[in-house]
């Protein structure tokens, strides 16, 4: 039983340790650029580019770019609040021109609403968001 108590506790600091240090690479961490380069009978054909993501200082990403042989498919950005709530998610095309923009409005960190735009700043799509909670 002892054993058991003295694994249980060194299991948990383990986990808080590795969660911290975690959190403390992400804050780090600036971007990812992941390749792929695929082989045709064991010969190895040209790295393309894949994707790139890029993150901000407190680990939320704010560009993602993904690729299919060399050309852009999908490329969004997003802004977040000083709590770290995503409120604009950008899509644009292959050229960096705005398709549509996503805006994100939070009561006490929760959701409540989402408004799509088209390139012309009309609204296409609105979400609300209803919570129950216990009291």
């Amino acid at each position: 039983m002892k054993r058991l108590l003295i694994f249980t506790i060194f299991l948990c600091g383990s986990m808080v340790l590795s969660a911290q240090e975690k959190k403390a690479a992400a804050n780090q961490l600036k971007s990812v650029t992941v390749y792929e380069q695929k082989y045709d009978n064991g010969i190895a054909g040209k790295a393309m580019v894949e994707s790139v993501t890029r993150y901000d200082q407190a680990g939320n990403v704010i560009e993602e770019i993904e690729y299919k042989q060399g050309k852009i498919t999908k490329h969004t950005t997003n802004k977040f609040d000083v709590a770290n709530n995503k409120i604009e998610e950008t899509e644009l095309d292959a050229n960096g021109k705005k398709v549509k923009v996503s805006v994100y409005t939070y009561n006490k960190n929760l959701r409540t609403e989402k408004v799509v735009y088209d390139a012309g700043n009309k609204i296409i799509m609105k979400k609300t968001y209803k919570y129950e909670t216990y009291q």
